[in-house]
């Protein structure tokens, strides 16, 4: 940190922290980054984060009102960041909390329960919500393995996305490119 930048106080919000580095004066990233904590990609189906008062290694700064995530909101959650808050009683969530990065530290073929499932509830009519921390890396490649699981091609998985939640969906490359190399047919029913 410079001698400009504001240091964070305990209660400081993240819009309040980037107008105290004068982000104002940068072009309007709105488009590019999620507006909401979730957002849904198809009827039933959800892509999203987890809230600041959801994530773990917060709670001493935050604490949190508010609940965890209950079966009336979602009755499926797939969870791809370790620090997020478990859901509420009765709400299935399966949970592999993965690095944003190389794909090196997990097997890919560990995500085929988790898009089986996330598939099968969405299927029979449950609302289904895969989630990570920001909602736009871990998360992004569940779904996009869902939806292809779903019949859509890798490219049309990723554009649906990127606009139904944010432009900055899949913004690791690793996993963008990976997902456009997948043999479909391994993920599909």
């Amino acid at each position: 940190m410079n001698e400009n930048t504001p240091k964070e106080p305990e209660s400081l919000s993240i819009d309040d922290f980037l107008a105290a580095l004068d982000m104002a004066k940068r072009p309007d990233q709105s488009p590019y980054l999620p507006e909401n904590t979730w957002d849904e990609v198809k009827p039933g189906l959800w892509l999203g984060g987890t809230d600041d008062e959801h994530d773990l290694r917060l709670q001493a700064r935050y604490g949190s009102d508010l609940p965890p995530i209950t079966p009336e909101e979602f009755q499926t959650v797939v969870t791809m960041y370790a620090w997020a808050m478990p859901a509420d009683w009765f709400v299935k969530e399966l949970r592999y909390g993965i690095y944003d990065g190389d794909m090196s530290d997990f097997d890919t073929a560990d995500l085929h329960e988790l898009v089986s499932t996330a598939h099968r509830d969405w299927k029979a009519g449950k609302k289904v919500l895969i989630r990570c921390q920001a909602g736009i890396n871990r998360s992004g490649l569940i779904m996009a393995l869902v939806l292809i699981r779903d019949g859509m091609n890798p490219e049309e998985a990723i554009e649906l996305m990127r606009e139904k939640r944010a432009r900055s969906v899949l913004r690791n490359r690793t996993f963008e490119n990976w997902l456009k190399e997948v043999k479909v047919e391994d993920w599909r029913a």
